[in-house]
C-alpha cells in the first residue's frame, strides 16, 4: 500500500496445511477532504481488504486502524489459526 508507516509480516497457520504469509499494513493518516476529520487505512493482505477508518484527528484516526487490526488477528485466532512471526512456527505473533 502506498503511504504505509507501519507493515508487519507473519504467519498464520492450522493443522490442515502449510501457514500462509500475511502483511498487515498501515497508511499514514490523512485529512479527509471536507477537512473535518482524519482518515487512516489499514489492510490485512489477501485475507481483508484494505478498510478506511475515520477519526477526529490523526492520532485518533491511528489508534482505530491499530483497533481494526486487533479485530482481524482476534477474528484469526477464534478460527483455530495460530499466529507467529516466522513460518517454523517458533515465535509468537502479537499485536501489543
Amino acid at each position: 500500500m502506498k503511504g504505509a508507516i507501519a507493515t508487519v509480516d507473519f504467519f498464520a497457520s492450522n493443522p490442515d496445511k502449510a501457514p500462509d504469509r500475511l502483511s498487515l499494513v498501515i497508511d499514514c493518516p490523512q485529512r479527509s477532504s471536507s477537512g473535518e476529520d482524519w482518515q487512516c487505512r489499514v489492510a490485512l493482505a489477501d485475507l481483508y481488504p484494505a478498510e478506511t477508518v475515520v477519526g477526529r484527528d490523526s492520532v485518533e484516526a491511528l489508534c482505530l486502524a491499530v483497533a481494526r487490526a486487533r479485530v482481524w488477528i482476534a477474528d484469526l485466532r477464534a478460527n483455530d489459526r495460530a499466529l507467529t512471526r516466522d513460518r517454523a512456527g517458533e515465535s509468537p505473533f502479537e499485536l501489543s
